[in-house]
């Protein structure tokens, strides 16, 4: 197998702390002639999720895989990884984005609005505000869904925060 230079590979979707669903849309360029692209999703724990692998049939192309995650996916958090397949357990060059499971957020997770938070706004009351959909869960799915952006302190959100609200619809 020719040699490939360990940066030919771009991960283009999902970007870093993306609400992806199930299946995962992973997509990017790079590769080389007859190239095999390694695909692998990670829990947060760092244990394999799934893995598969595709094959590039020109010296440099945009690819795209769709990979199913089990149900249910076991954390909240996870990686995706993409880069060159040398066979190796621990491959080097594997680009990397962290990512949200909304499945494990949401049972039936779909997809998710965006939402500014205002003066005045606490997690319960938006939570509140947007029944049925947080009804018996309160918060809890919009605190996971946003941990990049607020931290581990569900109590200390900024005005002009735009939050994701994680939904089944």
């Amino acid at each position: 197998m020719p040699e490939v230079s360990l940066r030919a590979f771009r991960l283009d979707q999902p970007q870093p702390n993306d609400l992806v669903g199930n299946p995962v849309l992973v997509a990017g360029s790079g590769g080389g002639f007859e190239a095999t692209i390694r695909l692998r999703v990670l829990d947060g724990n760092g244990h394999v999720l799934v893995e598969s692998s595709l094959t590039t049939t020109n010296l440099t192309s945009a690819w795209q895989a769709t990979l199913v995650l089990p149900d249910p996916v076991p954390t909240t958090r996870g990686v995706v990884q993409v880069g060159p397949s040398t066979g190796a357990d621990e491959e080097p060059g594997m680009e990397s984005a962290p990512v949200f499971f909304g499945t494990a957020i949401v049972p039936g997770f779909r997809s998710y609005f965006l939402y500014t938070v205002q003066p005045g706004d606490t997690l319960s009351g938006i939570a509140a505000a947007q029944a049925p959909l947080y009804i018996g869960t309160g918060f809890g799915p919009i605190f996971e869904a946003n941990r990049h952006v607020i931290g581990d302190d569900p109590d200390l959100i900024n005005p002009g925060t735009v939050l994701r609200l994680p939904s089944d619809f």
